[in-house]
């Protein structure tokens, strides 16, 4: 894994937060936040009623990839 500047982290953190809220706000239940296994790391693992959610959450400061949309 190639270590991320202290920067990034902080923006990769913020931006899980407010995707998490924006889920809860929607009614989605969180189950797990940042779950680790052998094949890699999920940020967040939600339940939308009786359907288990996998969240990989992309925090940008620009378009430069596209919009959010």
């Amino acid at each position: 894994m190639i270590p991320a500047s202290n920067g990034k982290l902080l923006l990769g953190k913020q931006g899980e937060r407010v995707a998490e809220l924006y889920l809860q706000k929607k009614g989605y239940k969180v189950v797990e936040r940042n779950y680790r296994c052998s094949g890699g790391e999920l940020d967040l693992i939600v339940l939308d009623r009786r359907v288990v959610v996998f969240v990989e959450v992309k925090t940008r400061t620009g378009d430069g990839f596209g919009t959010p949309l």
